[in-house]
């Protein structure tokens, strides 16, 4: 009878456990962007819009390893892993994850963008 009851209470316990959710996993939006552009190539209204461009990318990271990129209303998938802190997209480095946020550095031959994501939710 009490192997019955104590079995009874792990499978409570068990069941009311949520798994606790990888902070990884989710909908990122840009939180901010930085532009970083030699002025001989792009002038300042230049590299105001792209930083509007690139503020509304967002990307979104499955459970099942496929970062979907979305911008302009394209969208782009490739298959993601993390390795320590580096995200990798198809074996090639993308960004980082640190401190909560998706991290990701663009070099165009104007300059380098530097955009920060930041979960949808929060």
């Amino acid at each position: 009878m009490s192997r019955c009851f104590l079995m009874a209470i792990v499978l409570l316990s068990l069941a009311s456990c949520k798994p606790k959710e990888d902070p990884f996993f989710g909908h990122w939006k840009v939180d901010k962007v930085n532009v970083d552009f030699d002025v001989d190539w792009a002038t300042p209204e230049m590299v105001r819009q792209f930083g509007m461009m690139e503020k509304n990318n967002e990307v979104v990271i499955s459970a099942d390893s496929v970062l979907t990129l979305i911008m302009d209303g394209d969208t782009m998938q490739s298959r993601c892993s993390l390795r320590g802190n580096r995200i990798l997209c198809d074996g090639e480095p993308w960004g980082w994850f640190e401190e909560g946020a998706v991290i990701t550095e663009t070099s165009t031959p104007m300059g380098y963008v530097k955009s920060s994501y930041r979960k949808a939710n929060q």
